[in-house]
């Protein structure tokens, strides 16, 4: 098994434009896009990758990210506090930036990621548990390794995210494959080592 597993704290940067082949792709990106482009550019750099690799990828329950939506609604209120359609659509609406359906959809950061290095082989985003994305990765097309991997956005914006490069027969008798647990606690205890 080849893995990467970064976490960035609340403000951190995340390196993205050392590995964006496009760097117009950025303005489409949430924190957990660009971790992922991180890691699996980084995971690029230690281990040779086929684009046709079959991938898939768990993203975490969903705690907070802010795209603006306070100040849209802020925007949509009479002056009695009241909720207006017709504030919401003359104010409320204009401030709804056209990006946004990019950063709030759960399959942009494999897609963003696939995107960026030619990703074209079998894929799926998964929700949350390990269990779910080892089975996945276990009944993938062929017979080679797998792409897998897992990401979160918490609550306070801080960010984690991996990817791993696997062999079947690595998960076939993983303790993970029962789990419920969110998959990025599965790739966390991979990084420290601990048995997969």
């Amino acid at each position: 098994m080849k893995i990467v597993f970064d976490t960035y704290g609340n403000g951190e940067d995340i390196p993205v434009l050392g590995y964006l082949i496009n760097r117009k792709m950025m303005k489409y990106l949430n924190r957990e896009s660009m971790a992922a482009i991180v890691a699996l550019g980084k995971l690029h750099e230690i281990t040779a990758i086929d684009t046709d690799i079959p991938c898939y990828y768990a993203t975490g329950m969903l705690e907070y990210e802010d795209y603006g939506l306070d100040d849209i609604m802020a925007a949509s209120r009479d002056a009695d506090g009241h909720f207006s359609p017709r504030l919401f659509i003359d104010k409320g609406i204009a401030a709804v930036s056209p990006l946004n359906q990019f950063k709030v959809l759960q399959n942009m950061p494999l897609s963003f990621a696939s995107i960026n290095f030619g990703l074209t082989g079998d894929n799926a985003v998964l929700y949350s548990s390990a269990g779910s994305l080892l089975l996945q990765a276990l009944c993938a097309p062929g017979d080679g390794p797998v792409l897998i991997g897992a990401g979160k956005a918490y609550r306070d914006s801080s960010v984690a995210c991996g990817f791993a490069q696997v062999e079947r027969k690595e998960l076939a008798g993983s303790p993970w494959l029962d789990s419920g647990d969110e998959a990025v606690e599965m790739f966390r205890q991979w990084a420290r080592g601990l048995e997969p």
